[in-house]
């Protein structure tokens, strides 16, 4: 027999590797030890390690190095993870995708969105239905960080928010879609309105509803603040409900801040009234759709992205 120096063929890596496989290599991703990765799969600690020699053994390559303190992700490991992860999460929304066909809908949109972002879902929503397109969107609220993290494992489809530079957005292509300035409401009978001029010293008299320290919102106020020599005002609750912290300006004579698109929409329902002070010089971050970079065409996301693009046009043009 003649040895040509050629390796046989493999058969590709998806059907060699199981699905096993790839849902401890997501573990392992989750919680960072062996240990705790073979107990949310249900198996012993010997078990578990055997799975990660035969994954490693498909691959071809080390994807943790084990150590007395633990098991660390090389290079490739940290990159395989990540793609269980993803597909895990797609795989994950196959029973929701089916039974949304069922009911005849066109497919289902999984959207993280951060707090005081969400103005523009109606709008979106309305969209898609005037050119019918029969999308379903399930919505999931949280901050940036955490929604980011569940996009990049494939648990989500898109996140709508805001993000500061030093969050790590290179796993992600970025959408803008617009800016807005800060406004400050209060409930409509809030006896700040009986003055015939409203300055810092008025609504620093009152307690205010703020973000949670580290919030882009609190941050950039803050900054603002001590700028201009005030001190921050006294917090009533920190709180990135909006639903909730308006339900708070009802029951108390406290101030909130708001998005203007937000401010204008319970402006125009009667819920609050705009407070008279300008806010010159803050800037919040801008409004972005950020959405996997290397994803798969899905159709019903594309819906999505269009009507929401439609409707920032036609709103804030």
């Amino acid at each position: 027999m003649v040895d040509t120096g050629i390796s046989p063929q493999l058969p590709p890596l998806s059907r060699r590797i199981r699905l096993r496989h790839l849902e401890l290599l997501a573990a392992l991703g989750e919680h960072g030890s062996l240990k705790h990765a073979a107990e949310m799969m249900g198996m012993s600690q010997p078990a578990a390690s055997k799975l990660l020699l035969e994954a490693e053994s498909l691959v071809g390559a080390t994807l943790y190095e084990r150590s007395n303190r633990g098991v660390l992700p090389t290079a490739a490991g940290a990159a395989l993870v990540l793609r269980a992860q993803r597909f895990l999460g797609l795989v994950d929304g196959l029973g929701e995708e089916v039974q949304v066909a069922q009911q005849g809908a066109k497919g289902r949109v999984r959207v993280g969105v951060s707090p005081a972002c969400g103005a523009v879902i109606p709008g979106a929503l309305a969209a898609m239905r005037a050119a019918a397109q029969d999308v379903v969107l399930r919505i999931e609220e949280g901050s940036s960080a955490s929604l980011l993290e569940r996009l990049r494992d494939g648990r989500l489809d898109c996140v709508l928010g805001r993000v500061l530079d030093s969050q790590d957005l290179e796993d992600f292509d970025t959408l803008h879609l617009y800016n807005e300035s800060i406004v400050m409401v209060a409930e409509p009978q809030h006896p700040i309105f009986s003055k015939s001029t409203v300055d810092w010293e008025d609504v620093l008299s009152y307690e205010w509803v703020l973000p949670p320290q580290g919030a882009p919102l609190r941050r950039t106020l803050a900054f603002w603040l001590a700028r201009q020599g005030f001190q921050e005002p006294r917090c009533l609750l920190e709180s990135t409900l909006t639903l909730a912290n308006l339900a708070v300006l009802r029951e108390n004579q406290a101030l909130v801040l708001l998005g203007s698109i937000s401010a204008r929409q319970f402006s125009e329902q009667g819920v609050v009234r705009v407070v008279p002070l300008p806010f010159d010089g803050i800037a919040l971050p801008s409004v972005s759709l950020f959405l996997p970079q290397d994803d798969y065409a899905h159709e019903p996301v594309d819906i999505f992205i269009r009507a929401l693009e439609q409707h920032v046009r036609e709103t804030l043009a």
